[in-house]
């Protein structure tokens, strides 16, 4: 499949997806243990496509995966760990692509 993309206009609808990431990240780490509404799995997936993307369009980030995403964000390595617990607990039943 051939697209052709307006990369500016791809680029200006990612801008602010970091900003967007630390709220879902925000949402996983103050959501319930016990009966979560927030996904770590699908949190991890955005985060994953994001770096990939901006990288295909020659943007450079100063993170190249979710550990430093974190890290650059001014999560703490605690909060990194709580975040990847959850995330690998519902990878176990969570239903949809998971990168």
């Amino acid at each position: 499949m051939n697209i052709d993309i307006d990369v500016e206009k791809l680029k200006y609808l990612l801008n602010d997806m970091d900003v967007y990431i630390g709220e879902l990240i925000d949402n996983v780490l103050n959501d319930s243990e016990t009966d979560p509404h927030y996904s770590a799995v699908f949190t991890s997936n955005k985060i994953k496509c994001y770096i990939q993307i901006m990288n295909e369009l020659g943007e450079k980030l100063p993170y190249s995966n979710a550990e430093e995403f974190f890290d650059f964000n001014v999560y703490t390595k605690e909060e990194y760990r709580l975040f990847e617990e959850s995330r690998r607990k519902e990878s176990e039943y969570y239903r949809n692509i998971q990168y």
